[in-house]
């Protein structure tokens, strides 16, 4: 192993945390590793993006604690939260856990409901799609904490992105979590500070995505149309280099509405020379130029081929 290694925050009795380098727009400060347990064994949830010196780092804070790794535990199949869970289990020979239609490799199969135990301390699993397909949230008993991976964050929202990102799963696990997990008393985000408030950050998140929604009905009443038209309405606050996140949003938004019977939407083909408006849906929602993997899995684009842009479309109010 690497000397001079990063060393993890202890944050309570039975949480530490240890941050990826990997910090950027979509990762804030960076991922949010956990070492859950008191010893001798222990459970890594979260290794992050595959860089040697944090799976070390990792190992290492479980074998200086005179202990050895259990299980790591992955939330969800996003690239700055599982790549390193494979080298973690070479380098340690634990397993990997993460929900059963994960499609990153594991080795443990894990349902909503189910439990991962250490010495003195119990994971349970929650099952969230939302922010993704595969998404779990855990809550360790012992301390009334929930670890939210990527669906409730220590600082600002979190990014809905469709084909795998889906609104209406999204919502329902925020709800989910309010009705029957807003008892906890922290919440361990995948990334920025934990919270001290979880049941009002669950009421903030599910007012803040109500607001927008209102936001986006009142655009569309006003006659705005297309992506660039509702983004520029909604999110005229927000920078102009974070639209095609923002346009990702309201994408979301406007399928669930579609599919509740809201919204009426109209697939249209640009022409030969395609109309400003027109440059300007396929920009946002199909951008162009190399994003990194983080940004491209956070934004869907990893998930269509290059050959099957975003179709566009014109929206309206139902009836």
């Amino acid at each position: 192993m690497s000397e001079n290694l990063a060393q993890p925050e202890r944050l309570t009795p039975l949480v530490q945390r240890l941050r990826a380098p990997n910090p950027g727009p979509m990762t804030l400060t960076g991922t949010n590793s956990y070492i859950v347990g008191s010893g001798p064994d222990f459970i890594v949830l979260d290794p992050g993006p595959d860089i040697p010196g944090h799976i070390e780092a990792l190992a290492r804070a479980v074998s200086d604690a005179g202990g050895y790794l259990k299980t790591i535990v992955v939330t969800h199949g996003h690239p700055d939260h599982y790549p390193g869970a494979q080298g973690l289990s070479r380098l340690t020979g634990a397993p990997v856990a993460a929900y059963r239609d994960a499609a990153f490799p594991h080795t443990q199969n894990l349902e909503d409901g189910a439990t991962i135990p250490a010495n003195r301390v119990t994971l349970t699993a929650i099952f969230t799609p939302g922010h993704a397909a595969d998404h779990l949230c855990f809550f360790l008993a012992e301390e009334k904490a929930l670890f939210t991976g990527d669906n409730i964050l220590g600082t600002g929202t979190t990014v809905v992105a469709p084909p795998k990102g889906n609104m209406a799963d999204y919502l329902a696990s925020l709800r989910l979590l309010q009705a029957a997990w807003s008892h906890a008393e922290t919440i361990y985000g995948g990334h920025g500070p934990e919270i001290k408030t979880p049941a009002a950050k669950i009421e903030e998140y599910l007012n803040h995505r109500q607001a927008r929604q209102q936001q986006l009905m009142e655009a569309l009443a006003a006659g705005e149309s297309t992506v660039p038209q509702l983004v520029e309405r909604i999110y005229q606050d927000v920078e102009r280099r974070l639209w095609p996140v923002a346009a990702r949003q309201v994408l979301a938004y406007l399928i669930m509405l579609e599919q509740t019977g809201q919204v009426r939407a109209v697939e249209f083909v640009p022409t030969d020379v395609p109309s400003p408006a027109d440059q300007a849906s396929d920009a946002l929602l199909n951008p162009a130029g190399t994003l990194d993997p983080v940004a491209a899995a956070e934004l869907g684009i990893s998930n269509r081929p290059a050959d099957q842009p975003e179709k566009l479309k014109r929206y309206s109010l139902a009836g």
